[in-house]
């Protein structure tokens, strides 16, 4: 029996319990068991989405192994000397002189606004160093790196990891109660890009940036009060907040084009002071994608009524979108306009997209669909019906134009090459 199996028995075991006592009472109204049944639905809708998610990035871990030998260095000797270290010195270098210095700036950035304050009181990493999957150096390296460096690695941490939370309440909400929370567990697992700049003299190192090349995969273990006790991030309300929030602080700062930039001689300096050493640099985006949803035809009808209220919700690696729900409706018509934000166009940007039935618990997916907007580079309004993908039925429609950050039309090299091609070719029959 694996953990998440011996979790959900816990739910079960829980929720049984509390019958039991509403029972022994003569209290156990049939609104008790419905509210159990609801409770146990979404127990199992959050451990699908988390197994979902775990399947989906582990494809993606596998086709990125599939790449050519010469593109990857064996890290053994690098686990191998990691491992012999993290204890003397490495643990305590990351969990005492990085993280908790950098810990608070993101508390006080990204904390929710019942939290009046936040702060760390403790943090050991355990006793299981991070384990690197595969190490290549990116032969062009962006801005004025000297070296960048792509790394997978994979941090499980040992039972023996722990930190402690200490949170006090705003006093509108929980008359500025505090309470703790004890980290006791956590699987971090992504592509790690690090930017390194050299100097002439000590500390010969002094710059280095650091970011995720996509967002990684993350859990973590949360228990209130005490060391022992259930997950809260198990449970349906606090779970979804927290995942927000981890994406939300993961998207917008840590994964590329954003970076974590460590001025290594400040680091180094005999008293460095807090958050003097360590900055977030955000990029500007270099386009942005003026995608319209408009409406959409014969969607599935996913309620008793025969009809549905569906709204859409897209994506563009941290940047998300979504649409007001349309009540009871098969035909939808939305006419609303997101301006997606675009990095680079050295990469795929992919725009995923999906249609959701809007209900009360647990929304319904009612088709995707999905296009790589650096086909439309060439500043032309684009209007498109597109089916939709997992469901047999539905068709969306979208507009789509692209423009440059400062509001010039982006003309692809492609689109260029072909209009001086025809140019020439032009000429050319005008003269025969």
């Amino acid at each position: 029996m694996d953990l998440m199996e011996a979790s959900i028995l816990l739910h079960v075991g829980i929720v049984l319990l509390l019958l039991w006592i509403l029972s022994s009472f003569n209290c156990c109204h049939p609104i008790a068991y419905f509210l159990s049944l609801i409770y146990l639905y979404l127990i199992y809708e959050r451990y699908d989405m988390r197994l979902r998610r775990k399947i989906q990035f582990e494809e993606r871990r596998k086709s990125s192994r599939r790449r050519a030998l010469f593109e990857s260095e064996t890290v053994r000797w690098l686990n191998n000397a990691v491992e012999k270290i993290w204890l003397v010195c490495i643990e305590q270098i990351i969990s005492q002189k990085i993280l908790l210095p950098i810990i608070p700036w993101f508390l006080q950035k990204y904390k929710p606004w019942t939290v009046k304050k936040a702060v760390v009181q403790h943090l050991y990493m355990g006793r299981s160093p991070p384990i690197f999957t595969e190490m290549r150096v990116i032969r062009q390296p962006n801005d004025d790196d000297h070296l960048v460096l792509e790394l997978g690695i994979n941090f499980r941490a040992a039972d023996d990891m722990s930190a402690i939370l200490a949170v006090k309440l705003r006093k509108r909400l929980g008359l500025g109660m505090r309470t703790k929370l004890h980290l006791m567990g956590m699987h971090i697992e992504g592509k790690v890009l690090i930017g390194l700049k050299f100097l002439h003299k000590w500390p010969f190192l002094g710059r280095l940036r650091v970011c995720f090349a996509e967002p990684p995969y993350f859990q973590m273990v949360v228990k209130p009060l005490f060391t022992r006790g259930l997950d809260v991030t198990e449970l349906p309300g606090i779970a979804g907040w927290l995942d927000k929030l981890l994406a939300l602080a993961f998207e917008e700062t840590l994964v590329e084009p954003n970076m974590l930039v460590v001025d290594v001689e400040k680091f180094a300096s005999p008293s460095p002071q807090p958050e003097s050493w360590f900055s977030v640099d955000a990029k500007d985006p270099i386009a942005h994608a003026m995608v319209e949803v408009v409406e959409a035809s014969d969607m599935k009808p996913s309620d008793p009524n025969g009809l549905a209220d569906p709204y859409v919700k897209g994506q563009l690696g941290p940047y998300r979108f979504r649409t007001k729900p349309q009540r009871k409706t098969r035909t939808p018509k939305w006419n609303e306009e997101f301006k997606i934000p675009i990095f680079t166009w050295e990469s795929p940007n992919v725009l995923a997209i999906e249609v959701c039935d809007k209900d009360h618990f647990v929304d319904d997916s009612l088709g995707d669909c999905s296009m790589n907007l650096s086909d439309f580079r060439d500043g032309e309004r684009y209007d498109m019906w597109l089916s939709l993908a997992s469901i047999k039925m539905g068709r969306l429609h979208l507009a789509i134009t692209v423009v440059e950050a400062n509001g010039k039309v982006v003309f692809s090299l492609k689109v260029v090459s072909e209009a001086l091609i025809s140019n020439v070719i032009g000429n050319q029959m005008a003269l025969l």
